[in-house]
């Protein structure tokens, strides 16, 4: 059974900053992987945080929280002002049952001035109710005035149960600010920041900014016993998960659920990626809970340190790929499959480790990063690119992921291609698609027919080497006039 929401925001310009200018200044020269989500160059540059929290009727509350460039929108002229929108659609559907829930919304940005330089980033927030379990979570994005501005991201998510009677601990959430709502006063922030009496500003990009950068935490502690002591612990750990400072503290119950905050100051830390590993143990009922997230520190004075001081199996555990679940692990090997060669593949087919898995990928991508110098690996950012692409245009009924049909696997393996013919059904052919790459083997094409006119374009011709080829694939499979075929064939090439 599938369940859709619908929800409207309008947000005026009046709100959210977070110091934009001095993220865009620095990020010009250091660049670091946030999340799993990936997107498209031309597209909107989204990020994406989810927080899980307690629920009723056991229940898990996922808080999605997001961001995204004031200039990320195309904006038209209306009677109240520059107006721009996006629809949002979350779906989270479970591994085991496939039952989805949707949720769709439409935010809104008026502003009395064009925005033409990038001066904010847009903050919003929803939730979706999910029982514990494994789930596909997908977040699309799409600009209501310009059809060609999108964003898609799909990964998999845990949702938490709380339905333990020992203590437990909601995930962290970081916050340019954590303030008390004040009834009598106005907010300039919206209502769906609001939580337990405060307004919380999260910070979707987790990335604490500046030169005296200082952490936010925001969290939830469940089934506390009255009148017992809470022993808080605070960690920061670096890249490789070294402890480098812990911050006790003593807590007094005062419910069974109740609410924690606490500012930790980030002086001294270099610009990196970081852990807050945070623990939480009763006295009274001798049981303890502990949950850990990753951030990431721009400090423009302090820039990272070298990568060099780092082992390799240290850089492994900094890396995604040290973070990936049984099915995410399946899931990327699969992807990245067509790359691979026999040996490649016998290999990981032989691992039955999840340790040995994820390490796998980890030197699989390793060895492909052409420039390893920089903090980031470009042919995977590029592979992961072509990956979106495909999910967004190449999906159809026999393919509800588009990276599994033929042109998602052909733009895998060699890329976007340098140029893109294109046929629409006519009187006397099916669609086809022809695509030419200029810097693969001299230049080379790859020729794909429609056969059914349901947008599943099968690969019928290519002068690739390794790759099927036929001469006389117009005839055989898009041709539909018999008058001039010269054999027409409707199957499907295999």
């Amino acid at each position: 059974m599938n369940f859709v929401y619908l929800c409207r925001w309008v947000f005026s310009t009046a709100f959210f900053y977070i110091g934009a200018v001095l993220k865009y200044l620095f990020f010009t020269s250091l660049y670091f992987i946030t999340s799993y989500s990936y997107f498209l160059a031309n597209d909107i540059d989204m990020s994406i945080d989810i927080v899980q929290y307690a629920s009723a009727d056991s229940l898990t509350e996922c808080k999605i929280h997001y961001s995204f460039a004031d200039t990320a929108m195309r904006y038209i002229t209306k009677v109240e002002g520059y107006s721009a929108s996006i629809l949002f659609n979350a779906t989270c559907t479970e591994i085991r049952t496939n039952k989805q829930i949707t949720k769709e919304w439409i935010v809104d940005n008026i502003s009395q001035k064009p925005i033409v330089l990038h001066e904010k980033n847009m903050i919003g927030s929803t939730s979706i109710f999910l029982y514990p379990g494994n789930y596909t979570f997908t977040l699309s994005a799409k600009d209501l005035n310009d059809t060609n501005r999108m964003y898609t991201s799909s990964n998999t998510i845990r949702v938490t149960s709380y339905n333990s009677q020992n203590i437990q601990i909601s995930d962290p959430l970081f916050a340019i600010a954590i303030d008390p709502i004040q009834n009598d006063a106005p907010s300039k922030w919206s209502s769906q920041f609001s939580r337990n009496g405060l307004s919380i500003i999260p910070i979707p990009t987790l990335e604490i900014i500046g030169l005296n950068p200082s952490l936010q935490v925001y969290s939830e502690i469940y089934h506390c016993s009255l009148q017992d002591s809470l022993d808080m612990y605070y960690q920061i750990l670096d890249a490789a998960k070294r402890e480098l400072v812990t911050i006790p503290l003593m807590r007094l119950t005062i419910a069974v659920s109740q609410t924690e905050q606490v500012i930790i100051p980030l002086d001294g830390l270099a610009s990196g990626i970081y852990y807050l590993n945070m623990k939480v143990s009763s006295r009274k009922q001798k049981d303890s809970a502990t949950v850990e997230k990753r951030f990431y520190v721009i400090n423009p004075e302090m820039p990272p340190e070298i990568a060099a001081t780092f082992s390799e199996d240290e850089l492994f555990q900094q890396s995604e790929f040290s973070t990936y679940s049984e099915y995410r692990i399946i899931e990327e090997y699969e992807r990245a499959k067509c790359l691979a060669n026999s040996s490649e593949i016998a290999l990981f087919e032989s691992l039955t480790l999840l340790n040995a898995q994820q390490k796998f990928m980890y030197r699989f991508w390793k060895e492909r990063d052409p420039n390893t110098d920089t903090p980031i690996n470009e042919r995977l950012e590029e592979f992961r690119k072509s990956v979106e692409y495909a999910q967004s245009f190449f999906s159809c009924p026999q393919y509800s992921e588009g990276w599994k049909s033929e042109r998602g696997r052909v733009m895998r393996k060699y890329g976007k291609p340098t140029q893109v013919d294109r046929k629409y059904m006519g009187n006397s052919s099916r669609p086809y698609e022809i695509w030419f790459y200029s810097e693969i083997q001299g230049g080379a094409t790859f020729n794909f027919v429609d056969m059914k006119d349901i947008n599943n374009h099968i690969l019928v011709h290519s002068t690739a080497i390794g790759e099927l080829r036929n001469e006389n694939w117009y005839n055989e499979f898009a041709n539909t006039d018999s008058n001039n075929a010269a054999g027409t064939n409707t199957g499907v090439p295999r």
